[in-house]
């Protein structure tokens, strides 16, 4: 087996993909989550400092982005771990949305 049999099975595997452009992915994926969870956690500080109302929409987005990518990850790659995780951000999902709604039936009343 020559070296373009062994990247054409390389590319087929992955894809067509390269390991270079798959790493620089998940990259950014690790660090767009990590920044994503900064800013909730800014805009739900300044939220409480300002108005003394915790906002719960940037939550409800945060984990249902979470809970979507591991249970995602635990279809393709059936880890328990990732399919732990999407249960739990899952979990956290459901329980900000409870309060989201809690709060909109105050408002209306």
């Amino acid at each position: 087996m020559d070296k373009n049999e062994i990247l054409e099975r390389s590319r087929k595997e992955n894809s067509n993909q390269d390991l270079a452009e798959i790493s620089i992915v998940t990259e950014a994926n690790s660090v767009a989550g990590r920044v994503g969870a900064f800013l909730c956690g800014l805009v739900s500080m300044l939220s409480v400092m300002m108005a003394d109302i915790l906002l719960c929409s940037p939550w409800i987005i945060y984990f249902g982005i979470l809970g979507t990518s591991y249970l995602v990850r635990y279809t393709k790659a059936k880890r328990k771990t990732d399919l732990y995780l999407a249960c739990v951000f899952l979990l956290m999902l459901l329980t900000v949305f409870v309060f989201f709604i809690i709060r909109l039936q105050g408002v209306k009343a």
